[in-house]
């Protein structure tokens, strides 16, 4: 060693020991960061494994199933929703001022098909965010804003029927008034979804928060969020239709629920209470697991359990916005012509139909008349 130290060599061989001393004196996983085990590849410890260990450690066919699922959600979504907006504005007999609350029912299906749904499922798909954290807020904040938005237009749509069947001549909503309740429904699912933009956020693990955070300040914004735009509305809902119901249906002597015959309600409107009533039921089964789970849910920091509920809830919850024109074309017939309308292959041809139609019909009123 003496003899090294003498040559022209020392200085460089000096710090080449005490480097070497010093990686044996340390263990090598002291230089590795914290996450590193988490994020590792497939091909690196353990290389029998065939698939690429995610952050959120998810298989690929678990992400394949939930990719096909959710793409077939959000094409039946997207194009469901889209159809309703353009039968209900092209076609004359679907403009009713209960069509406009769904028309803005509709728009927010739209609304977070285009801006939440896409960008979640690139999340999952990749096993982390890379859109930062303005665009984790922004998402989240359109997940939270569509349920608020829509209760209240159901809250709206509760109060239309009620008035329309049960008072038709004490109140009556107008468009006007339809396009004041709708703006209204608007503002308050604003309100109440801001405070989405403090509470989520990316990390320094490329994470986008699933759910709000367990604190004080998140537990209690939970609750005021599960309050007032779940719990009142639906109570509310709940006294409307109920007087509604009693209104047009009776309990029979034998225990069996019957046509009021004092009362005579068109059938039509029969027919679009109960849609609506079906409508009800399917938003507030498909978001009660949301709106339960930001309350009580797994530890964010467990990515593969917390992945998976928050999959599962938003899966549920997004079908709800695919599943709302098919309630509509099954139960309302004058959007089914109204789509018929719409898909008509030539327009001349369905004006020369109705026309003649029309004409025919004047024609054979007055010879009765006559």
């Amino acid at each position: 060693f003496s003899h090294t130290m003498d040559n022209s060599s020392g200085p460089i061989v000096l710090p080449t020991l005490l480097l070497l001393l010093q990686n044996k004196s340390s263990p090598e996983t002291s230089s590795r960061p914290a996450s590193y085990e988490m994020t590792e590849s497939a091909t690196g410890h353990n290389s029998s494994r065939n698939y690429t260990l995610l952050q959120y450690d998810l298989r690929p066919g678990k992400i394949a199933a939930a990719s096909m699922v959710w793409g077939v959600l959000w094409l039946v979504s997207i194009f469901g929703n889209s159809l309703v907006c353009v039968v209900i504005q092209r076609s004359r007999r679907t403009q009713s001022t209960t069509n406009y609350f769904v028309v803005s029912m509709a728009c927010a299906d739209l609304l977070i098909s285009v801006a939440s749904v896409p960008f979640l499922l690139l999340q999952f798909t990749y096993g982390r965010w890379m859109l930062g954290s303005v665009m984790c807020k922004l998402i989240h904040y359109v997940q939270h804003l569509t349920p608020g938005v829509q209760i209240y237009v159901l809250l709206s749509i509760a109060v239309d029927r009620f008035y329309t069947i049960v008072y038709p001549l004490s109140f009556k909503v107008s468009r006007e008034k339809a396009k004041s309740m709708i703006l209204v429904s608007w503002l308050f699912g604003t309100v109440f979804a801001s405070p989405v933009l403090f509470f989520y956020g990316s990390n320094s693990d490329d994470h986008c928060n699933f759910f709000l955070p367990s604190s004080w300040e998140g537990a209690t914004y939970g609750i005021i969020h599960l309050l007032w735009l779940f719990v009142i509305p639906c109570i509310f809902i709940i006294l409307f239709y109920q007087k509604v119901i009693r209104y047009i249906w009776r309990i029979g002597t034998d225990g069996r629920t019957v046509r009021r015959t004092t009362n005579i309600v068109p059938r039509t409107k029969v027919k679009t209470i109960k849609m609506f009533l079906m409508l009800n039921f399917l938003f507030l089964l498909a978001w009660l697991p949301f709106y339960v789970v930001q309350l009580w849910h797994p530890q964010e920091a467990d990515y593969r359990k917390s992945s998976l509920v928050f999959l599962a809830i938003t899966c549920i919850s997004f079908s709800a916005s695919a599943a709302k024109p098919t309630l509509y074309s099954l139960y309302n017939a004058n959007f089914r012509r109204g789509m018929k309308e719409t898909f008509c292959m030539s327009a001349m041809k369905c004006y020369r139909s109705n026309a003649y139609t029309i004409t025919t019909s004047s024609r054979i009123a007055k010879k009765n008349h006559v």
